[in-house]
């Protein structure tokens, strides 16, 4: 009996001990799987935003520029032999407290016939001042502006308001003439819908300084925007996946008619401050991921961009 007794003890120790090792040994796996959940997961890197937004930008821009030469055309009208835009009839023209009002409707190509044209556009001028003169504003607005690029099919429209300044006097066809530049002044807020997107909204502050001569002119391109303590910004808004960005002009971007009014030279600053993403942007280079140089003409551009502890470098052809 006392044999018995004693190895019931012993089986009974033998199986607390295994127990507690078992129940340590779950607590560790607990405390262990805890201290994983608890880690962040890194976010794997990805440029893909920056490439798209230099893409959006540019056309962005590209257009604006078409409708600003647009409303050049307009405001001076035959006194320089120019007719009214291609795509595009002047409705009419009226006067409304003291503003003289073009009214301008859209349905066709441009002249290069590399966009084509749907929606209206307002253009609003003090009654008595003329575009040549130094500082006249013009106001326009964008009412479902539409674009689509006949190469890729990609759309854009536009609404809202913007406000063209011309800073110098004179147009670019008076340069070689007794002037030397011309400078004009966009500065707009606007809705953009990309490919039938939701609108997002998009602020372009540019400067523009026209030098040169007619069929040998050159554009320098900077930023004047102000926004969240950064300097010298022409964009800022939402990208068309809703995220925030900002672009900083820190070197002038030169654009020659010569190559197409392609962008030849010039730096750019692209910040997602929320996604910790940036990038440099320069332009200039050709297909051999070269620098440009003399009357060479550019066909691609580089990012060199940073998301946390990662970065990298992309040579992407210059859009249309």
């Amino acid at each position: 009996m006392k044999k018995l007794v004693y190895y019931l003890k012993r089986v009974k120790m033998k199986l607390t001990k295994f127990t507690r090792l078992l129940l340590l040994f779950f607590l560790a796996v607990a405390v262990t799987t805890a201290c994983k959940k608890d880690e962040p997961e890194e976010i794997q890197p990805d440029s893909s935003p920056i490439q798209q937004l230099s893409m959006d930008d540019h056309s962005v821009e590209g257009n604006f520029d078409e409708a600003f030469t647009d409303v050049s055309m307009v405001l001076v009208g035959n006194k320089y032999k120019l007719d009214i835009p291609c795509g595009a009839t002047l409705d009419s023209v009226v006067e409304v407290n003291n503003k003289i009002i073009y009214y301008l409707s859209y349905d066709g190509l441009n002249c290069l016939e590399t966009r084509y044209r749907t929606g209206k556009m307002q253009i609003k001028i003090k009654k008595n001042d003329t575009w040549l003169i130094k500082n006249t504003k013009v106001d326009v607005d964008f009412i479902n502006y539409e674009v689509t690029n006949v190469f890729d099919n990609n759309t854009m429209i536009i609404n809202g308001t913007a406000d063209f300044k011309n800073i110098s006097g004179g147009i670019p066809a008076l340069l070689g003439s007794g002037i030397n530049t011309v400078i004009y002044r966009i500065n707009a807020g606007i809705d953009i819908t990309f490919n039938g997107n939701p609108p997002r909204d998009w602020n372009l502050h540019k400067m523009m300084v026209y030098s040169g001569s007619p069929g040998n002119l050159q554009l320098a391109v900077n930023g004047f925007g102000n926004q969240q303590g950064q300097n010298n910004l022409m964009s800022w808004g939402t990208d068309r996946n809703g995220r925030k960005f900002f672009i900083r002009v820190d070197e002038s971007i030169v654009f020659r008619q010569a190559c197409q009014w392609l962008p030849c030279s010039g730096i750019q600053q692209y910040n997602y401050p929320q996604e910790d993403l940036k990038a440099t942007v320069t332009f200039g280079y050709n297909d051999n991921n070269e620098p440009i140089s003399g009357s060479e003409c550019p066909t691609r551009y580089r990012i060199d961009w940073q998301q946390h502890e990662h970065s990298g470098t992309i040579f992407l052809p210059l859009f249309n």
